[in-house]
């Protein structure tokens, strides 16, 4: 029998804010915002390298407009919010309410480039949250790469060519498959991180087990559930993506930003709207001929 001698993250009976709550952090104060700055750098480099790709290809240029900038924020208050709501490990780790739910959508909506920015915003204001961090590789694995890895629900983004529900013969959630083709890879890539991070940094706290396969196994097992909280959002997504009127009101934002920013809406003959995003792949999930009703 092994011994149940694992690290436990202290409590205390005193109130302690949730937010701006740093006295988990052990590493030194520097090494973090410097990584903090190198990461958003590299952000910036991809967004702009991406941008200029893409300018260069479709000779489209890139705009983040006040309506991008009011949906990423309100997606990312939603987020934000919901993510104090949940059950929190005894070593870390919360099931939410779905939180990452308006960010993923978000990305897959509104594509690639302006999901790497409000990610990494999300990715920032995780860190508000009473953070666990021994050094700035822990932070790396428990931290940035989960959190930044949510904007790959945006790789596949939507590209929705009518609006009408009624003019083509698949159904609303068939057009969606990129969704959680994105969501697919996010969740690998976190679920990966975490246990990475089980096995490289929480056995540093002293405890002994006899075997590394004991380490592996118990951090295969702990971090599963960042499996149940993707499947929650993943439930809740379901709900969304089905409702035609969720997806008619989406398409007609995203319409009517660039309709105000001429950035390359489109009517088509019998009136519908189309839509174009700006992720790296797009999945063209409505159907290629539609007849009238």
């Amino acid at each position: 029998m092994y011994s149940s001698n694992l690290p436990v993250i202290a409590s205390s009976d005193e109130y302690e804010s949730p937010v701006f709550n740093f006295g988990g952090i052990y590493a030194p104060a520097w090494t973090i915002l410097l990584a903090l700055f190198v990461i958003v750098l590299i952000v910036a480099v991809i967004a702009v390298i991406m941008s200029v790709i893409r300018q260069k290809q479709s000779g489209e240029k890139f705009s983040f407009t006040t309506r991008d900038l009011a949906a990423g924020a309100i997606c990312l208050a939603i987020s934000y919010a919901l993510s104090f709501f949940g059950f929190t490990l005894p070593m870390g780790g919360t099931i939410t309410a779905a939180s990452i739910l308006a960010v993923s959508l978000y990305n897959y909506f509104f594509g690639f480039r302006k999901g790497l920015i409000v990610t990494t915003v999300y990715m920032l204001l995780q860190l508000t949250q009473k953070p666990y961090i021994l050094s700035v590789w822990s932070m790396l694995l428990d931290y940035i790469v989960p959190y930044f890895a949510l904007c790959f629900s945006g790789i596949f983004s939507y590209t929705g060519k009518r609006l009408n529900a009624k003019s083509t013969k698949k159904s609303m959630l068939s057009r969606h498959g990129g969704y959680y083709l994105g969501m697919l890879i996010y969740i690998v890539v976190r679920y990966t991180s975490h246990i990475l991070s089980g096995i490289l940094f929480w056995d540093a706290w002293g405890y002994d087990p006899e075997s590394l396969s004991y380490i592996v196994g118990y951090s295969f097992g702990y971090n599963s559930f960042c499996l149940i909280d993707c499947a929650i959002t993943l439930i809740a997504s379901l709900g969304l993506l089905a409702n035609k009127y969720f997806n008619k009101s989406i398409v007609e934002y995203i319409y009517a930003r660039k309709k105000n920013t001429e950035a390359g809406s489109d009517q088509s003959t019998d009136g519908s709207v189309t839509a174009e995003s700006d992720g790296l792949a797009h999945t063209d999930t409505s159907a290629e001929s539609d007849k009238r009703a």
